[in-house]
């Protein structure tokens, strides 16, 4: 079943090998759900997350213990138990991530690497890539192109000075155009 959700990460990531020697970055994100518990507050699941291939390494370059993520993944394991201590139910879930967005900016991924303890993987040469989220997407600069921007018409139904409605460019100079007959 396909899942994605949003959450932090609550330990730092780790390689971990299986039986077959392939490496794999294994972590546990945070999320919480809308249903609430007994007490009224917001019940908080805890979803371990297995990454292959270049998504492990990545996550392991980019990510440490709280950051924010997005994952998206397969369940591939739920389980059920009681708790030895609590004697409450309690509900776990594997997810294999089939892709991931980035939630923090770069200067909170700067802050924390800079005060994580030593075990972190060392801070990339490149800083990571922005990728859109849709709460905090940067927007490109306009273009140039000779024409100015559309804009709406000011107050008063009176277009703006100099900016073109959907006006078709003039053709270039020193050639000659007829129209196409029809």
């Amino acid at each position: 079943m396909n899942v994605s959700f949003f959450g932090r990460l609550t330990r730092n990531p780790e390689v971990k090998t299986n039986q077959t020697g392939t490496s794999y970055t294994t972590f546990t994100v945070a999320t919480q759900v809308q249903a609430k518990g007994q007490d009224g507050k917001a019940k908080t699941l805890f979803i371990d997350v297995s990454a292959f291939g270049k998504q492990g390494e990545n996550i392991m370059k980019y990510f440490g213990k709280g950051s924010r993520i997005v994952i998206h993944g397969d369940i591939f394991d739920a389980n059920a138990w009681v708790g030895k201590n609590d004697g409450q139910p309690h509900i776990g879930v594997n997810v294999t991530l089939n892709g991931f967005d980035f939630v923090d900016t770069q200067a909170e991924s700067a802050a924390r690497q800079q005060s994580a303890p030593q075990q972190m993987a060392p801070p990339p040469q490149a800083p990571p890539p922005v990728v859109p989220t849709g709460y905090a997407a940067q927007i490109p600069a306009p273009m140039q192109t000779g024409v100015a921007p559309w804009a709406p018409p000011a107050y008063g139904g009176q277009p703006q000075q100099g900016v073109a409605y959907g006006a078709a460019p003039p053709p270039p100079t020193g050639q000659n155009y007829a129209a196409a007959p029809y």
